[in-house]
């Protein structure tokens, strides 16, 4: 939706040069992962924070916008770092406070298009990162990617990358070893980082090869030394592989759990569970799940994400395989505790626009997901705000601090007591502009 129709929806509000806008009275979680900031006031200028204080301490300047939200909760706008972006999906983000996004689907055509688009203006959307499609093994296994059959070619489609402008580098499960070295060394060259998701690699080698995010905790049941043949089988077969590696996750026990936790966190990758996409899986079968309420921002005719019956026939998905999956889900919990408490780094992603994965609101079941595992509020929060920017590699995002971008979620609620309040969305703030997310929805049936 181009900005210019803004003012007809009545979704924005802007403030365009010397204008500050007030934000007073709120609770402030500043994505830090320190205590909330009671009664605090925050100062925007020209799409930047300004000052962050306690109400009272500053005054806001003569001719300042004061938006009273005495009883709100402020928080940095959410980063998802991994998503399948596509056009319709990028307001239903913002609507659910996720400002900014890394994409890390398979069309590079539209991957670039859409990122230029809402990243220069031109459209209303999340800020955008992107891989620019994914470089895949041979055959290829995933659609409208680049299949890198040799060292050479994993070179040339890292090169073919730094040509059109791309922010990351990412890579599918059948890529082979040598082939992931060379894109490695390639995307060096270029200060490319580099973002997994594992089959023929366990995590351990992948992270010491310097791979700089491993997503969906793909590689880690062969980096605790399964034996690695029934994943290897099923590579390229979408209706074996998801099993292999769910039961190759129940069948670890705690203290090999910890060890690769242990050894994981000592090479510093940042690991990005999406927990939320195993969690769509396990409920690919559950009424309650596909059709909950959150599906009415997505299109009907976006069957890649409401046809469930397409994914269970895709998957070979079966009601026993619910108990595998429940199995395998609390493994990967006390594996994220061990890891964590080792003082791994980790991201929050919701692979979003996948089956039952709404685009936005997906990372709030991901927050409530790991909290489910065991982390406290506040740290969810910080991992999908600050966490996530240093991942980006983006300084200027995922904090309410002076001197950063002023992408802002007003919530309700108080999340820090219950993360569910984060989905109890007010106002969210992008670049400074305040969007009413009941208003963003009533545009989309126009």
């Amino acid at each position: 939706m181009a900005l210019t129709a803004l003012a007809a929806l009545g979704a924005a509000c802007s403030f365009g040069g010397d204008a500050v806008v007030a934000l007073e009275g709120a609770t402030l979680i500043d994505g830090s992962g320190g205590r909330p900031i009671e009664d605090a006031i925050v100062l925007v200028r020209d799409g930047r924070i300004e000052a962050v204080a306690r109400v009272g301490e500053i005054k806001p300047p003569r001719g300042a916008t004061v938006v009273n939200l005495v009883g709100k909760t402020i928080i940095p706008g959410l980063i998802d770092v991994h998503v399948e972006l596509t056009p319709w999906a990028a307001t239903r983000f913002l609507a659910w406070g996720v400002t900014t996004v890394r994409d890390l689907g398979a069309d590079s055509t539209q991957a670039y298009r859409l990122r230029d688009e809402l990243n220069g203006g031109a459209a209303l959307g999340p800020r955008v990162f992107t891989s620019g499609g994914i470089i895949d093994g041979d055959p290829p296994v995933v659609a409208a990617a680049d299949p890198a059959p040799t060292p050479e070619a994993g070179r040339r489609a890292v090169d073919r990358r730094a040509v059109t402008g791309t922010d990351w580098i990412a890579v599918s499960p059948t890529v082979t070893a040598d082939v992931l070295t060379a894109v490695l060394d390639e995307a060096g060259t270029f200060r490319f980082p580099t973002a997994a998701r594992l089959g023929r690699i366990d995590a351990l080698a992948a992270a010491q090869a310097g791979v700089a995010t491993i997503e969906a905790l793909s590689g880690i049941p062969q980096a605790a030394g399964l034996d690695p043949g029934p994943i290897l089988r099923a590579l390229g077969d979408p209706r074996a592989a998801w099993r292999a590696e769910a039961t190759g996750w129940t069948r670890l026990d705690s203290a090999r759990i910890a060890t690769i936790g242990k050894a994981l966190a000592q090479t510093r990758v940042s690991l990005v569970p999406a927990l939320v996409q195993l969690e769509a899986l396990a409920h690919l079968g559950d009424r309650a799940f596909i059709e909950r309420p959150q599906m009415a921002d997505v299109p009907g005719d976006a069957v890649a994400v409401r046809d469930a019956a397409a994914a269970r026939a895709a998957l070979g998905w079966t009601p026993t395989d619910a108990q595998l999956l429940t199995t395998t889900q609390r493994a990967q919990a006390l594996f994220l505790r061990e890891f964590r408490r080792a003082g791994g780094l980790m991201g929050a992603g919701s692979t979003a626009a996948g089956p039952l994965l709404i685009p936005g609101f997906s990372l709030h079941e991901e927050l409530a997901l790991l909290v489910g595992a065991g982390f406290e509020p506040l740290s969810v929060i910080a991992t999908a705000t600050r966490r996530n920017a240093q991942l980006l590699r983006a300084d200027s995002l995922g904090w309410v601090a002076p001197g950063k971008v002023a992408d802002l979620v007003i919530l309700n609620g108080r999340p820090d007591s219950s993360i569910f309040a984060t989905r109890d969305i007010h106002l969210v703030m992008v670049r400074g502009t305040i969007l009413n997310p009941d208003s963003l929805r009533a545009s989309w049936g126009r």
